[in-house]
């Protein structure tokens, strides 16, 4: 994953539905990444945006990685130096970027048995999870990042998303919500994830009373 996952994402709400969200945008500083989380498609997570990341884990100044030569090299020295994580880590955000989901997973899992304790690398895991339609593999990623760091905003933002959206779990939705609300009330997108809340338990509401 990138060095600090921190998910900017615009939800938008079309009939009824997450039309687009968690795009990544943990570029903030040296030790940010973009990564995004949600897209369009069956699992109605936000593909990542292929034109806000490019590997940012690469050395300061290094070109982007975008050709099948330059990938060849980090595989290479995934399989020369398959005690270090950082060959991994570069694979997997760039399988990331590209929207490539299940190599992704495969090399996040890889970093992750190497440095378990990479709450980013897990979050990324888990929000590729998502984007591959499946909700409580990311929530279960998602709840092993934050045993590791409870005031982790990336995590707490993308458990709002999938529990809105993947698991319709608007308890656990809110329970996240307030959480992030309570560290950063500021968080980019929270105000949008609030009234996405609020819209679908009126929703909901409507639709037991009409029963």
């Amino acid at each position: 994953m990138k060095k600090e996952t921190i998910i900017t994402a615009i939800v938008f709400f079309a009939m009824g539905c997450l039309a687009g969200y968690v795009a990544a945008e943990y570029k903030a500083s040296n030790n940010q990444q973009a990564v995004v989380v949600p897209g369009e498609g069956s699992s109605g997570a936000v593909p990542a945006d292929q034109g806000t990341a490019q590997v940012e884990s690469l050395p300061k100044g290094h070109p982007p990685i975008d050709d099948p030569a330059a990938v060849k090299v980090l595989l290479d020295q995934a399989a020369q130096r398959p005690e270090d994580s950082l060959p991994a880590l570069k694979l997997a955000n760039y399988f990331y970027d590209r929207q490539q989901f299940e190599q992704a997973i495969d090399w996040y899992q890889k970093v992750l048995a190497l440095d378990p304790k990479n709450v980013n690398a897990r979050t990324d895991l888990g929000t590729s999870y998502f984007n591959m339609g499946r909700p409580q593999e990311a929530l279960r990623e998602f709840q092993r990042s934050l045993e590791i760091n409870p005031e982790h905003a990336q995590t707490l933002f993308n458990s709002i998303v999938v529990n809105l959206e993947g698991t319709h779990d608007l308890a656990r939705a809110q329970q996240a919500w307030d959480r992030l609300h309570a560290l950063s009330p500021n968080y980019p997108g929270l105000d949008r994830l609030k009234q996405s809340i609020d819209a679908a338990r009126g929703h909901a509401s409507g639709s037991a009373s009409s029963n």
